[in-house]
C-alpha cells in the first residue's frame, strides 16, 4: 500500500477553497480515498447517491468514482481529513485489503460513523504520512483502521453505541459544547454543571466512551484546530495561542508539541503546501 496524499480542511464554508477542495473529481483506476468529517453539516454525493455531512462521518471512495461535497449543501463549516491511497494488487496482504473494499457487505457500506476517539488516530496518520521516515507506519496504521471499520465483525452503528450507554446523551452534547468553544478556557467542572451532571460521573462516562478525560479531549480538540491555523494563515505563533485561549506561547508550544510531536514552527515548516491553482466549476 501507498499513501499518495493527506490532507487536513479546518472551517471550510465557502468560496473558491470550498469551490477547490468541493469539486467534482474521480482518481485513477487503483486509488481509493477515505474522508473523515469532524464536523459540520452539508451533503457528500457519491456517484448518484447523496449522504448526508456530519461529525465523525466517514466515506469510502473507490476508484474511479466520481464524488465530490455539495458547496450548495453546506449549512455549517465542515472539518475532515481526506486519506488517498493505493493498494498493491501484487502484495498478498494489499489484496486481500482489496477484496474486503469491494465486498458489498463490507466495502458496500459506503457511510459510516466511527468512534470520537478514532479522529485522533486519523490525526496521528496525518502527521506520519508527511513524514518519508515514517510513511511504512502510516500505512500499517491506515491498514489497521480498514480492519477495524470494514472487516467482519466491524461493529455497526447501533452496536457501537450500545456499547457506550449514555441515556441522556451527555457525552454527544458535552461535544458539542466543545467544538463550539474551542476558544473558550472550558472548566471540566462547569461543563459538566451545564448538562446537569456532577463532574466526577461527567468524567465517567466521558472516558467510558472515548478513552480518555474531558480535559485530554478538549485539549486535543483545541490543538487540532490550532494546526490547521498554522499552516493555512500566515498568523504568529502568539497569535495562535491566543486565538485559542492558551496561557500563552511558551504554554500553546509544549502542549504542542506534546499532541503532535512537533513544535509549532517545524509543523508550520512540515505540513504547509502551496496553494492550490482554483479553477472555476
Amino acid at each position: 500500500m501507498r499513501i499518495k496524499d493527506a490532507v487536513y480542511v479546518y472551517k471550510l464554508v465557502g468560496g473558491d477553497k470550498l469551490a477547490w477542495h468541493g469539486r467534482y473529481h474521480a482518481h485513477e483506476s487503483q486509488d481509493y480515498e477515505v474522508h473523515l468529517f469532524l464536523e459540520g453539516h452539508g451533503a457528500f454525493l457519491l456517484n448518484r447517491s447523496q449522504y448526508i455531512i456530519e461529525g465523525n462521518r466517514l466515506f469510502l471512495t473507490k476508484p474511479r468514482e466520481f464524488h465530490s461535497i455539495l458547496p450548495g449543501a453546506v449549512k455549517r463549516s465542515l472539518s475532515y481529513y481526506a486519506i488517498l491511497f493505493e493498494p498493491d494488487p501484487d502484495n498478498s496482504a494489499d489484496r486481500e485489503l482489496i477484496s474486503l473494499l469491494n465486498d458489498p457487505h463490507s466495502g458496500g457500506n459506503r457511510a459510516i460513523t466511527i468512534e470520537g476517539r478514532e479522529r485522533f488516530l486519523i490525526e496521528e496518520l496525518y502527521h506520519l504520512a508527511a513524514d518519508k521516515a515514517h510513511d511504512r507506519a502510516a500505512e500499517y496504521l491506515l491498514l489497521s483502521l480498514l480492519y477495524r471499520w470494514y472487516g467482519k465483525g466491524a461493529p455497526g452503528e447501533a452496536e457501537t453505541r450500545r456499547e457506550h450507554p449514555d441515556k441522556g446523551n451527555h457525552v454527544e452534547r458535552a461535544l458539542i459544547l466543545m467544538e463550539r468553544s474551542l476558544r473558550e478556557k472550558l472548566s471540566i467542572d462547569r461543563l459538566a454543571g451545564r448538562l446537569g451532571l456532577s463532574e466526577e460521573h461527567f468524567i465517567r462516562l466521558f472516558h467510558r466512551r472515548l478513552g480518555m478525560s474531558p480535559l485530554q479531549y478538549f485539549t486535543r480538540l483545541r490543538i487540532e484546530a490550532a494546526s490547521s491555523f498554522l499552516v493555512d494563515t500566515r498568523l504568529t505563533i502568539s497569535a495562535v495561542a491566543d486565538h485559542f485561549g492558551f496561557e500563552n506561547p511558551f504554554h500553546f508550544s509544549r502542549i504542542f508539541k506534546k499532541c503532535t510531536g512537533l513544535s509549532p514552527l517545524e509543523y508550520r515548516r512540515v505540513f504547509t503546501r502551496p496553494e492550490p491553482e482554483y479553477t472555476a466549476m
